[in-house]
């Protein structure tokens, strides 16, 4: 969430021959291909990996968190898992495709929490189907965490719209993740120990139809090329998977 699998990854190389990460999540979670990403690049990494929700750890940050060799979450911490969903437009071939990709996306996460917790895919997929929120104590039981710690305060609220997403989320979270009026924002993201990115100073307001289209052309190219850039970090494991995702 905020975090780019290229951003990630970029600034994961550049701690090189590490042997421990510490990485800490407070997250909604964000795109699943960008997650995958992130996911194979930690797995694939070599180092021990110690995961520590700090708040919420929600969608595809809870499958990012199933990268940790050891999962730690204080007592009133959060994870969520769900089945992946989507908004897709077009004819009924459209729909039927777009359902078919969202079934395929479910098999390719289904490992990475039945690994973790030695549940069965089967007992996974009910748990995605059910949208389960459960707490760090839940987690430990389950086989999502591997310790709970004493209960703190969250380290920053989460500014985000996902709230609209999720059917049964505690209330806890929900206020952590829109927060009161009269509380100033903080800003959170799933990080690893690596120098801070600075953020991208905001683009003018423009009027002009040109330079709007121009705008849109650019933005779309780019995301297609992220697209390709991730698919390219999985070796060609995933090419049917690439070919359903929608460009346009």
């Amino acid at each position: 969430w905020r975090v780019t699998a290229k951003q990630f990854v970029s600034e994961l190389n550049a701690l090189g021959d590490i042997t421990h990460i510490n990485l800490h999540i407070n997250s909604p979670g964000g795109d699943v291909f960008e997650g995958i990403a992130i996911f194979n690049a930690l797995k694939n990494q070599g180092a021990t990996i110690t995961v520590y929700v700090d708040g919420v750890a929600a969608s595809m940050a809870s499958v990012i968190a199933m990268a940790g060799d050891t999962v730690i979450m204080p007592e009133n911490a959060f994870m969520m898992i769900h089945k992946p969903w989507g908004f897709s437009g077009g004819d009924a071939e459209d729909m039927r495709s777009y359902a078919d990709l969202l079934d395929k996306v479910e098999s390719v996460l289904l490992p990475a929490y039945a690994q973790k917790t030695g549940k069965t895919t089967d007992e996974i997929a009910a748990m995605l189907a059910d949208e389960t929120w459960m707490s760090g104590a839940e987690c430990l039981a389950h086989g999502f965490a591997d310790q709970v710690t004493p209960a703190v305060k969250a380290m920053a609220c989460i500014q985000s719209k996902r709230t609209e997403e999720f059917k049964k989320m505690p209330e806890s979270i929900r206020n952590m993740i829109t927060p009161p009026r009269n509380s100033a924002p903080r800003d959170t993201t799933v990080t690893i120990p690596a120098p801070a990115v600075t953020e991208p100073s905001p683009v003018p307001a423009v009027s002009d139809e040109a330079t709007i289209r121009a705008r849109v052309m650019a933005e779309q190219k780019a995301r297609m090329s992220g697209i390709n850039d991730l698919f390219a970090m999985f070796g060609g494991r995933y090419q049917a998977l690439q070919a359903a995702v929608p460009y346009t």
